[in-house]
């Protein structure tokens, strides 16, 4: 029995390669379709960047009380017609933007400069008159642009005229070589004041000699009470290399920090333009009104003295 089934077996398997020999060799058997290129699907674990290349994180300016960085910029929302009430928020033409709101007119005690609804009593880019921009440093109190602290303007930016060498006293009084600006007056020693490298300086106050000589603030860094610490600027402003700029009206920080306007262009209300608006002309770059600009009064260049503001073209004291 034993001898007869393994007879049939070798029959049985015969057969089988005999069907299989007899089978086409040039037709492949047929692939099976997964859906899809297996090439086209990328590698697994690209997720969509290295998060080192990310960079970190920009916070933006730090703006004043009622101010609000738009676009890296702190604006007041509530008088800018290009963010009125919120970023972004553009008044119509012929609108202006009044407590953060557009509207036809501006409300009780505002007047409308540039479309935005302004104090001219307080504002410093609108002093007593639309466009009537305050020297770097000096407050706008009642309409009439002025240095605070008892700081003098001289040459379109406020110093103190009781330490500065080159301004000791008053405008343009210069100390001679060697000697110090102590209360005013030149003389051989600092005073209170600390000597570094035959200057008097505020260590409180002096980013390249803060807390001490050769103690130098970082870029974008001022010196505050001895420390260096990133300053908070005003409206309008930014901090461009520790200063803080108007943006609004400086060409050499248009809009921006480092965003210069072409040459014969101006600064106006962040945008780099080929002419002024009525009632103010060119001044070094900046439009202003040189029936108020008291380092342009009745002209360029026509600096007020000391004490003295400009009322309609002409420099008169307080």
């Amino acid at each position: 029995m034993r001898n007869r089934f393994v007879g049939w077996a070798a029959i049985v398997a015969l057969g089988l390669v005999f069907t299989v020999g007899c089978g086409d060799d040039d037709e492949p058997l047929p692939e099976e379709d997964m859906g899809g290129d297996t090439d086209d699907m990328g590698e697994a674990d690209d997720m969509g960047g290295d998060p080192e290349d990310m960079g970190e994180v920009d916070l933006g300016p730090t703006c004043a009380a009622g101010q609000e960085a738009c676009d890296g910029v702190c604006v007041d929302t509530g008088s800018d017609p290009l963010n009125c009430g919120a970023c972004g928020t553009a008044c119509a033409d012929g609108e202006v933007c009044s407590e953060g709101a557009c509207s036809d007119t501006c409300a009780d005690g505002l007047e409308a400069c540039d479309g935005a609804c302004v104090d001219t009593a307080a504002s410093t880019t609108h002093c007593g008159a639309c466009d009537n921009a305050c020297a770097t440093g000096e407050a706008c109190v009642d309409g009439a642009c002025g240095c605070e602290g008892g700081g003098v303007a001289c040459d379109g930016a406020c110093t103190d005229v009781n330490t500065d060498v080159m301004n000791c006293g008053g405008c343009a009084m210069a100390c001679a070589a060697g000697e110090f600006c102590v209360a005013g007056v030149c003389g051989d020693e600092c005073g209170d004041l600390t000597d570094c490298d035959s200057v008097c300086v505020d260590t409180d106050t002096d980013a390249a000699n803060c807390g001490g000589c050769g103690t130098a603030c970082a870029a974008g860094e001022a010196c505050e009470g001895g420390a260096c610490a990133t300053p908070t600027c005003g409206f309008g402003e930014l901090n461009c290399d520790g200063t803080c700029t108007d943006v609004g009206s400086d060409p050499a920080n248009c809009g921006g920090c480092g965003m210069a306007c072409e040459a014969g262009e101006t600064c106006t209300f962040r945008t780099c333009r080929a002419d002024c608006p009525p009632q103010t002309e060119a001044c070094g770059g900046t439009c202003v009104n040189t029936n108020f600009d008291t380092d342009n009064c009745g002209s360029c260049g026509n600096v007020c003295a000391a004490g003295q503001f400009c009322r309609r073209g002409t420099c008169v004291g307080l």
